[in-house]
Formats: C-alpha cells, sequence, structure tokens
C-alpha cells in the first residue's frame, strides 16, 4: 500500500508530502512520480465537475476545423460518457485554438502533448487518479488525424473524513449534527470528486458561524490515498477561536431614518452567541424594507476574545418613489400601474402611497397610509381606502372601500393580521342588481419561508384568510370567505456557490364561502379561476360553470393546484414548463378530483432582470369545452401572458 498526502488546493504549485513503506517506495517510485505530477496539475479551474462512471460502450466523435491557413488537422475522440467527454473537449487547446490552426507538424504536436496533461487533471478531478491519456498521429489525404485514447482506471471513492481543531478538541464531540456528512456534503463511498471536497471547507465555515466562531479559519483540505484499494481520506484543518458572544450593535450610515427603526429588525441579542443565520435573515429583512439601499453587517472584534461588536452599516434609499409598469394577457387585455409611494414620511419608515391600476376589466384608484412599529416593534397599522370599477366576463360594477387592521409578525417567518373593513357598492349580473353593504373582519395568518420575493428558489409559503360578513345578502344577514394557499420551492442543478439553476416549484389552493345559497352572494365575492395568477390555460374567469350563455357564474367553493419546472440556462435567462388544474363549484367545499377539474399546459421564458424575473407565459387548455349545438369552441385555443415576478 503507498500513501501520499497532498493538499487539494486550487492552485499548480501544490506541494504534496509522502508517508510509505520502506519496501513499497522503491517498488512504486516510478509510479508515485508520475501519480504526483497528475495531482499535482488538478487545478480547480477545471475541477467544477462531479464524479461520473465511465461507460463500457464505445462510440466516436469528430470534429472538423475550419480551414484556414495552417496545418488542418480533424480530432477522434474516445468512446466515453457523454459529460466527461464534453469535460475534455471543454480543456481541449486543439479546440481552443481551431481558429489559429499550427503552422507545422511539431506545432500540432504540441498542442496535443498540452491537451494530454490537461486531460489528466479532468480525470482526477472526477476521481481516476491513476487514469492514463496518450494520442496518436495519422496522416491522412487532405489533413492529419488526432486520435486520443484514455484509459481511465479505477474510479477512486471516499473512505473517510476527518475534521481536526487542535485549539478547541470539545466542540468537535459536542455536535449534534454529523460534521462529515450533513456539514461537508461528501460522505464515505461517494466517488471522488475534488470540486465538492474543496466546497466542503466554505460548508465548514459558514457551520461554524452559525454556531458562534465567526472568525474560524478552515485549511486546505488534505488527503491521503490508498493506491490498493482504490480509496481517498479527507482532512479538514481548522481554527475555531473562542465561542463569541455579541456585547452591543453598532449602527451607521442613516441620515433619515431613525436608529431605533433598524434595531427593532435586528434579530439577534446582546448577550446571545453569534449566529450568521440571524445576521443573514436580519440583512434581508432590512433591504426588504425598501428604505435601505446597502446594508453590510460585520462582527468586530473586541478586547475581550469571547465578545464582539456587531457593525451594522447601511446606506439609505430615497424616500419617495414614482413607479410605472404595464402587463398583457390575451384574456385580460392590456394593464398599466402608476404609483407614488413616501416610505419614511416622518423618520420611522411611515408609508403614504397613491397608485391608480386600469386595464379592460378593472380600474383602482387606491390611497394608503402605514406607520411601522405601532406601539410595539415591528407591528404595523395600515390604513386603506379604494374605489374600485370592474367590467368582467361575470359581472359589472363599482365599490367603495375603507379598511384598517394591525400586522404583527409572530417571529421572524410567521405573521398575522386582523382588521375592519367597510364596502358599498353595486354590481351587475346580466339584469340583476346587487347593492352591498357589507363590514368585514379579515383574519389571517402567512407563513414565509422562502428565499426571495420575486424569485424564490427554496423553501416554502403558506396563508390562510377567514374573513366574516356581516350585512343584508337576500334572506341571509351575512357570510363568512376561508381561502388558503400553500407554494413549495425545491432547488436542483445547484452550483458551486449555492445558487439554484433549477427549481421545481408547486402550489395548492382552496377556498369556501360559507352561506345557504350560491345566488346571495355578490357575484364579486364569488370564486372564480383562470388567468394569470391562477390556471393559466384558460381565460380570466372562465373556468368553472358558465350559464346558458356561457358567462361565468361562480363558486361557493374553489379549488386549484399546479407544478411548475423551472431551468435557468444563465444569468439572465431561463425557460419554464408548467401543468395546472382547478375547479369552480356550487358546493361549499372544494373538490378536487370532481369532474368540474380542468387543467392546462404550457411553456414560458423568463429573463431575470435586476428588479426581477420578467415572465413570458404560452399556456394551453387540456380540454376545450364545446357549445353542445354548434360545436363552437368556448375556450380559446391558447393564452398569453407577459407580466413582473414568478408566476407563483
Amino acid at each position: 500500500m503507498i500513501r501520499i498526502v497532498f493538499f487539494l488546493a486550487p492552485s499548480l504549485s501544490s506541494s504534496g508530502l509522502f508517508r510509505g513503506s520502506k519496501d513499497s517506495r522503491n517498488k512504486c517510485e516510478n509510479d508515485n512520480r508520475s501519480l504526483v505530477n497528475r495531482l499535482l496539475f488538478a487545478s480547480f479551474g477545471l475541477l467544477l465537475l462531479s464524479g461520473i462512471h465511465l461507460q463500457a460502450e464505445e462510440s466516436t466523435s469528430k470534429t472538423e476545423l475550419s480551414k484556414t491557413e495552417g496545418i488542418v488537422y480533424e480530432i477522434k475522440w474516445p468512446s466515453i460518457d457523454h459529460e466527461l467527454l464534453e469535460a475534455l473537449k471543454t480543456e481541449s487547446s486543439l479546440i481552443k485554438l481551431e481558429k489559429r490552426p499550427p503552422t507545422s507538424r511539431s506545432g500540432l504536436i504540441k498542442r496535443a502533448e498540452r491537451d494530454v496533461e490537461q486531460f489528466k487533471k479532468v480525470l482526477a478531478a472526477h476521481g481516476y487518479f491513476a487514469g492514463h491519456v496518450t494520442f496518436v498521429l495519422r496522416k491522412k489525404k487532405k489533413s492529419l488525424l488526432v486520435k486520443f485514447k484514455v484509459n481511465s482506471g479505477e474510479h477512486y471513492k471516499v473512505s473517510q473524513i476527518t475534521l481536526l481543531a487542535p485549539n478547541n478538541v470539545n466542540v468537535m464531540e459536542n455536535q449534534t449534527v454529523s460534521l462529515t456528512t450533513d456539514v461537508v456534503g461528501v460522505r464515505p463511498g461517494d466517488y471522488v470528486n475534488l470540486s465538492k471536497i474543496h466546497n466542503g471547507k466554505e460548508r465548514i465555515k459558514k457551520y461554524f458561524q452559525h454556531i458562534g466562531y465567526p472568525f474560524v479559519e478552515v485549511g486546505e483540505p488534505e488527503a491521503v490515498i490508498n493506491h490498493e484499494k482504490a480509496e481517498l481520506q479527507i482532512i479538514y484543518r481548522l481554527q475555531t477561536g473562542l465561542l463569541a458572544h455579541i456585547a452591543e450593535t453598532k449602527i451607521e450610515g442613516l441620515t433619515h431614518l431613525s436608529p431605533d427603526f433598524v434595531k427593532n429588525r435586528v434579530l439577534w441579542h446582546s448577550g446571545e452567541p453569534y449566529d450568521q443565520k440571524l445576521v443573514d435573515k436580519t440583512r434581508r429583512k432590512l433591504i426588504e424594507t425598501g428604505l435601505l439601499a446597502t446594508v453590510t453587517i460585520t462582527p468586530e472584534k473586541t478586547l475581550d476574545p469571547e465578545k464582539v461588536v456587531m457593525g451594522v452599516k447601511t446606506s439609505e434609499s430615497a424616500p419617495r418613489a414614482f413607479g410605472a409598469g404595464a402587463r398583457f394577457a390575451t384574456s385580460e387585455g392590456i394593464g398599466g400601474h402608476l404609483s407614488w409611494d413616501h416610505n419614511n414620511l416622518r423618520g420611522n419608515g411611515e408609508h403614504l402611497g397613491f397608485s391608480l391600476n386600469s386595464s379592460k376589466r378593472e380600474s383602482k384608484a387606491r390611497a394608503a397610509y402605514d406607520i411601522s412599529d405601532f406601539l410595539t416593534p415591528r407591528q404595523k397599522w395600515m390604513n386603506e381606502i379604494s374605489i374600485v370599477r370592474e367590467r368582467t366576463r361575470a359581472y359589472v360594477g363599482r365599490t367603495y372601500n375603507v379598511g384598517t387592521r394591525i400586522q404583527r409578525p409572530l417571529n421572524d417567518q410567521l405573521g398575522a393580521s386582523i382588521g375592519l373593513l367597510g364596502e358599498v357598492g353595486r354590481i351587475w349580473r346580466e339584469q340583476t342588481l346587487y347593492n352591498t353593504r357589507l363590514v368585514g373582519f379579515p383574519g389571517e395568518l402567512k407563513l414565509d419561508a422562502s428565499d426571495d420575493l420575486l424569485n424564490p428558489t427554496r423553501g416554502i409559503r403558506a396563508d390562510g384568510r377567514v374573513t366574516p360578513y356581516l350585512g343584508k345578502l337576500d334572506k341571509s344577514r351575512g357570510m363568512t370567505i376561508t381561502q388558503g394557499n400553500v407554494s413549495a420551492y425545491l432547488p436542483f442543478m445547484t452550483n458551486e456557490l449555492g445558487e439554484s439553476n433549477g427549481v421545481l416549484a408547486g402550489f395548492v389552493t382552496g377556498g369556501s364561502v360559507f352561506i345557504k345559497d350560491l345566488d346571495a352572494i355578490p357575484p364579486n365575492k364569488r370564486f372564480y379561476a383562470g388567468g394569470g395568477g391562477s390556471v393559466r390555460g384558460y381565460g380570466y374567469q372562465k373556468l368553472g360553470p358558465l350559464d346558458s350563455k356561457y358567462i361565468p357564474l361562480g363558486g361557493r367553493s374553489l379549488a386549484e393546484i399546479g407544478t411548475e419546472l423551472r431551468v435557468k440556462t444563465s444569468e439572465t435567462i431561463g425557460f419554464v414548463t408548467f401543468l395546472e388544474g382547478g375547479s369552480v363549484s356550487s358546493n361549499k367545499m372544494p373538490d378536487f378530483r370532481g369532474k368540474n377539474m380542468l387543467w392546462g399546459a404550457g411553456v414560458g421564458l423568463r429573463y431575470y432582470s435586476t428588479v426581477g424575473p420578467i415572465r413570458v407565459d404560452l399556456a394551453f387548455p387540456l380540454k376545450r369545452r364545446r357549445v353542445v349545438a354548434s360545436g363552437k369552441a368556448i375556450d380559446a385555443p391558447f393564452q398569453f401572458y407577459i407580466s413582473v415576478g414568478q408566476a407563483f
């Protein structure tokens, strides 16, 4: 057995330290020298790859270069796994310099030799430390053929992962998680992938910062290789420093905003151990207020090595903002939005705003005034008046609304609100007039454990709303409307920075109106489905029961479910596919399996701008309903949407 210790550092100048028995040293001297050269060339510019198996089945591919001045040549590649083959091509000088072919046969040989050395690095990055690469040069009629041969050898596995903290031995013994599997992200028995092993260094650092060691330092991972067993033992050495507690918080950079506003959103408390998770969440919450352009939070050392001062450096955003936007949907037409907001009216985050939304189906003028930190930190008092004019497929009407509510966070992810609202309006459905005089008492619980407001890639969101209404509604004196929604986001295709290039998203929505008769419910308080923010394959309000004139009736209950696959192909471009279903029923309970359930599917394009993803969706109904007598289609063959932000 030969044991070699080497540092898995992203540098061509990494030095090796050998350990082995005297008897085996002479026997394997030549092999060692060759192996070490390969290991030392394993630069992490080439290691952003995942471990894979070579395929036994053979196939060939050929690359022809453009005919310019110089040697014309072709490349014959080995018949190996497609992913590894693409990695070899990415590092090939013969391909990189294809538009500048060599002027002589010796120049071509030098490039091929350079490729051989590069390919050894790729093999090492995948865990094939005993791999062998050669090439032959053959003459053809009008060109030269470079043929590469790759013998990967055995695929090495990780045998053991060890974390050593000489200055803090006890901390390793007191952990409730498995540092060598849950934290590092590499498990014994995994095939060697040097990129994942190196990324384990940052994962270890983040973990110890979460549990109170802000100044932890983790060295480059080392490895002990066993050629006889084709195994690799990984060693991480770290200096944790002392467990740090928070002494105080310093806030800098404020001009008009009160420091108390920032302190009320800080999630840590003096005397508590340092926790990087709380630091990250605090920064996010401060940015989400819209009042701060930049927020930098840094732990600062003090004379006491067990205490830190939290330095919060900020710069304020402009308090006044003017906004304008547009959207388009085939079933709803063009819509526009204008708004003016003052987000720091009196120096403590008070918000005064006016907005106007207008489209073919709805026009809404709104004025709002919100008071932050009302009576207690992070509690908000929200007030609003609005005038709404609607002209939809189902009804036409105008309503005047006034409302007030108290919103309070229960923790950093869960919030609740309760309020009072009034509505006066006139709603027409066909020849029937509904004069609404309603007083409502809305209550809501809302959970947001996602990572982004407009473009969530992981986590979950959920909300539940209950609004009892008092008012004369035909023979009833009131009704209660309930609705709940859950959305979840599962990332995949995560890159080396932990960013998700792929997300599987899904949602479920259900709602009910508790009242005896559907006809007693004002049309603007019934449930409808279809359109943007619902089942996109059907037109706005058009999914659900229709009357004899094919006008939406609305319903007492709503059921919706959907899933969307989001794949990001570059920093700014992404694509989605989605499947959604929904039903609207006159029954008071949602029905997710009934015959009224209609499904739609589609594809979409995403442009990831600085303000959020701009989405373009094309959706199709999977079942187009038709008029019984004439056979004419009720539902359009497709729906088209343009908007800002993900669909859910």
